[in-house]
């Protein structure tokens, strides 16, 4: 979370016993504060309470309850519910303060995440989700904000407020779940259950590795259209967690992997429900030694059962074939899953799967392999007659003379595989997508393609207030399913022209950078002979590019002549400045005691650097030795039309 931010006017200093320190943030649904509690107790400890913004109505004590079982989510991978109340009719939820900012706003400022650290987000948030799944609760928000990268790991927050949600949603006319990342049920208003919060982890892992969501996150109508009707746009993810992903968006509820079956799936746990996409572990390592319960409908409090590793109770089938709905035990009931199956079908099946493994390895070595190899050299792969099976070999043997009859070989064409764009056994995967490029800067881009097998393409610089050399876009677009090697068009920024504004009045020079996008800085004034305030240059010069929002300095015009400074010069040579600058030159004399100060100019009436105007008088003030005597105080020495002679000395 960011650092708190002051309250402001009309914000709560205290909700229950919670004394409010300041806004962590505030959102559709409501605003959250850093609070804390007083007494030795809880000294030092930190907590997020956040204030819906509408109240609840007759659901309070549905709100409450719900707390209760939030209260009990296992606190591994979440932000542990500690408390809950109503502030005038308002609900408020008080849970532990994590300390780290969100997937949202991490993603947002250093880009998305890949390789092991997107593996372990996954699993992290998948664990969270499966908990919170297991306390009979429905998130119905998980987005990139509800998931905080604190120091030991994400946690998933905001989850116990379904209860609240609804009813502040029929008071306020909020809607409940945030677009970009809601599932098709949650549309439709049909009924939601624990896999529209499966959808929603999809979307999430999409935006972590791709900085957008898989159904964009444009405006309101053309999302929730996409959401409905088109394919997720899954970007960079690859592998098994790509599929996993693909899995979890499917748009028919129950084609959908529970959060139970999603976690083993990330784990790479055997005994886990077969969907067709754990057969290679993702994260490698022992078997989780503790089963996780499963809901048949999540957010029904009790609707789970443990499964049962030494009898006594129901146990889930060790592999399945169908969809995620049909592995799961009837609540409240105790009775197997699958159509009454018991416990003692799980080794049946599991012969049953090990058996089909095997056959389908046997197929892919057999047949596959070699007819791709076949279509990759232009000819066509002869596989041998398969030999006879045991019962054909019996037979043959009690035929006389105990030979078996020799079968008749007869070739078989290997049919031609034709590219589909997806990777198959045997064949290197030819097509990948464009990753995101923009807000990289030119050595990232091309960094990040040649990362994905991509090269860069023409580059196009563009005006643009973003810093010079920041990717702007790409063509083809981020995600775009393009062959490997191709070329990506970049289109980066070429920052900002300085606008000519030269001969303008300062403020109209001060209004052009702004129009330009950039700022006006420090103003030097000048002596000059154009009128007061007139620009007279800029720095950077005009046509220099800088990026957007850059300072550039003025230098303005100062009616007048610039003040030479004469003083430490000779009086001759003083006088002689200034009348070559265009002023009237009138000398005084002091008497010094140094003698080298005599005939030397000691001050003068106007400061040098100063502007004045063509003829104005300068008075220098000239030493002189106690022994010479001089002239007057002010006398006339010299004019810009011509000598004054200078009755005492003669000059």
């Amino acid at each position: 979370m960011p650092t708190a931010q002051p309250l402001r006017t009309g914000d709560p200093h205290r909700l229950g016993e919670y004394e409010l320190a300041g806004r962590l943030g505030e959102g559709g649904q409501g605003a959250v504060f850093l609070g804390s509690r007083s007494g030795e107790r809880h000294s030092g400890e930190r907590y997020a309470v956040k204030l819906l913004h509408g109240p609840v109505g007759d659901e309070q004590g549905a709100f409450l309850r719900e707390v209760e079982l939030a209260k009990h989510v296992a606190r591994f991978c979440t932000a542990q519910v500690v408390d809950a109340g109503f502030d005038e009719g308002r609900p408020y939820i008080v849970s532990e303060y994590v300390d780290g900012p969100s997937l949202h706003r991490e993603v947002s400022l250093t880009g998305p995440r890949h390789g092991g650290a997107l593996e372990r987000l996954a699993v992290g948030t998948a664990t969270a989700l499966a908990a919170i799944h297991r306390a009979g609760i429905v998130h119905r928000d998980f987005k990139p904000q509800n998931v905080l990268l604190g120091p030991d790991g994400p946690r998933v927050i905001d989850f116990g407020l379904a209860r609240a949600l609804d009813a502040a949603a029929t008071v306020t006319n909020r809607g409940v779940g945030t677009p970009a990342y809601m599932a098709p049920e949650q549309i439709t208003a049909s009924a939601v259950t624990g896999a529209a919060d499966v959808f929603s982890w999809g979307a999430t892992m999409c935006f972590a590795a791709n900085a957008s969501a898989p159904f964009g996150q444009d405006s309101v109508a053309p999302v929730l259209h996409r959401i409905l009707t088109a394919p997720p746009e899954l970007g960079r993810l690859d592998g098994r967690l790509r599929v996993l992903v693909a899995a979890c968006l499917d748009k028919d509820v129950r084609n959908r992997p529970s959060s139970r079956e999603l976690l083993f799936a990330l784990l790479g746990e055997a005994d886990s429900p077969d969907q067709g996409y754990d057969d290679v572990p993702l994260v490698p390592g022992q078997r989780p030694p503790v089963p996780l319960a499963e809901p048949e409908v999540t957010g029904a409090a009790g609707a789970y059962h443990l499964r049962s590793r030494t009898g006594g109770g129901p146990e889930l089938p060790t592999t399945a074939q169908g969809p995620p709905d049909g592995l799961r035990t009837r609540a409240g009931t105790g009775a197997p899953d699958r159509q009454g199956r018991g416990r003692g079908a799980g080794w049946v099946q599991a012969v049953v799967a090990v058996c089909a493994a095997l056959l389908v390895t046997a197929v892919v070595l057999t047949v596959i392999v070699p007819a791709l190899n076949g279509h990759r050299s232009g000819q066509a792969s002869v596989l041998p007659a398969a030999p006879p099976s045991p019962a054909g070999a019996a037979r043959a043997s009690s035929r006389p003379g105990g030979k078996p009859a020799e079968r008749e070989r007869v070739p078989t064409v290997a049919p031609a595989v034709e590219p589909t764009g997806e990777p198959t056994v045997g064949r290197p995967v030819t097509t990948v997508a464009v990753p995101p490029l923009t807000g990289l800067d030119r050595a990232g881009a091309v960094k990040a393609l040649k990362q994905a097998g991509l090269t860069v393409g023409a580059v196009t610089r563009t005006d643009s207030v973003k810093e010079i050399g920041r990717v702007l876009g790409s063509r083809p677009a981020a995600g775009t399913v393009v062959g490997r090697g191709g070329a990506v068009a970049l289109e980066v920024s070429a920052g900002v022209p300085v606008p000519s504004v030269a001969g303008r009045q300062r403020r109209a020079a001060e209004a052009a950078l702004t129009a330009a996008g950039l700022t006006a800085g420090t103003v030097t004034r000048s002596c000059s002979d154009q009128p007061d305030g007139q620009v007279l240059a800029t720095r950077p010069e005009a046509g220099a590019r800088v990026p957007g929002g850059a300072p550039v300095a003025l230098t303005v015009a100062r009616q007048g002549v610039e003040v030479p400074s004469v003083v430490g010069e000779g009086r001759a040579d003083g006088r002689a400045e200034l009348v070559a600058a265009g002023f009237t030159v009138r000398a005084r004399t002091q008497v010094v005691d140094d003698d080298a100060k005599a005939d030397t100019v000691l001050g003068q009436s106007l400061a040098p650097g100063t502007c004045a105007a063509s003829g104005d008088v300068v008075v220098i003030t000239v030493g002189v030795s106690g022994q010479q005597g001089g002239p007057g105080p002010e006398e006339p020495t010299q004019s810009p039309t011509g000598p004054v002679v200078d009755p005492s000395t003669g000059l």
